[in-house]
This record gives C-alpha cells, structure tokens and sequence, in this order.
C-alpha cells in the first residue's frame, strides 16, 4: 500500500478547521504511577496495591542526602498525608526494617515501601519530596509511561562519569517540577 502524506493532509483539514483533533494525551487527574525525573535524582512512586506505596529513587550526585518520611505528601483527593515511616525489606524471614530517615548515598538508587494513613487508596492525586531545601513535585503517568521510564531507568550506568550521555542515549525526558524552598 502506498503512503499519501498530502491526502492525509486534506483529510485532516476540516477537522484542523474545526479544532476538533484530539490532543495526544490529556494531563492525567490522579494516577498510581508518578515521577520525577532530572539529571541529579529520579523519583518514582507506585501503588502497588490499595494502600500500598513504593518510593524508589536515584541519586547521580556526589554528595550524601538524607531523606524524611516526614518530608513526604502523598495528595489523597482533598487531603494531603504526610509519609510515617519507610518499611525496608530485608532478608528473607528476617522483620522489615522501619525507619523515618534514610541516607540516600551519592550515586545510588534504592526501594522501599511507604507508611502512612493511606487507607484503600490505588491512586493518587500527588506526590511531593521535600529534600533539604529543594522541594520535587513528582508527575502522574501512565501505566505504559511508567514502565517505560522503569526500563530505562534501570539501564542507567551509576558509575558513568557523565549523566548526560545517559540521558541522550537511554532518550530520557525531564518530567516533575523542582522549586526552592529558601524565601
């Protein structure tokens, strides 16, 4: 079959006219999966199960941080609930272990489970990390983008002297807001 780019053009005309064409994807209200994504950190959180979410991160600096569950929110529709603890799975038939800070060592990624008053949620309508004085609004995804990010995510080389060359080759996009906390 024959390609005709400029019949196609002449189809899409009257609804271009119209300004009925559909945008690509329309920005998602609540979600399971959200992300936060530079070339210093990479954030992740799922709900994996009603209630139950993960946090995974990345960390490409040189430099230690301390994280806070405390410096947690997870947006539930109208109220926002703040992280208790982390729940770190260790050996099997061995108790997790609960903390409420974890050091984020300098290139270095980890997973844990969240804690908090999360009820029976499966989604969520944000997620935000307050770190030292940076504040990382994470994105909602898809399921499909999600995973998509997973993969290349876990294709990036912590020992690679330049993040950069990661990111153009894995083709990773920027995704969250990052802002100031300093007034």
């Amino acid at each position: 079959m024959r390609y005709y780019p400029g019949l196609l053009y002449l189809m899409l005309l009257p609804l271009l006219a119209a300004g009925e064409l559909p945008e690509e994807d329309p920005p998602l209200e609540k979600s399971a999966y959200f992300a936060y994504v530079d070339r210093e950190f990479i954030f992740t959180v799922e709900v994996v199960k009603p209630g139950i979410p993960l946090l995974n991160f990345v960390s490409m600096v040189d430099r230690e941080e301390i994280l806070r569950a405390k410096d947690i929110r997870l947006a539930l529709g109208n109220r926002q609930v703040v992280v208790e603890t982390f729940n770190i799975e260790t050996a099997l038939k061995q108790p997790p272990l609960i903390v409420t800070t974890l050091r984020m060592h300098p290139r270095s990624s980890f997973g844990f489970r969240l804690e908090g008053n999360f009820g029976k949620a499966k989604e969520l309508y944000g997620a935000e990390i307050k770190l030292d004085e940076e504040r990382f609004k994470l994105e909602p995804l898809s399921k499909f983008n999600f995973e998509t990010l997973v993969l290349k995510v876990n294709r990036l080389n912590l020992g690679s002297p330049d993040f950069s060359d990661d990111f153009r080759v894995l083709k990773l996009d920027f995704l969250g807001n990052r802002s100031s906390r300093r007034r």
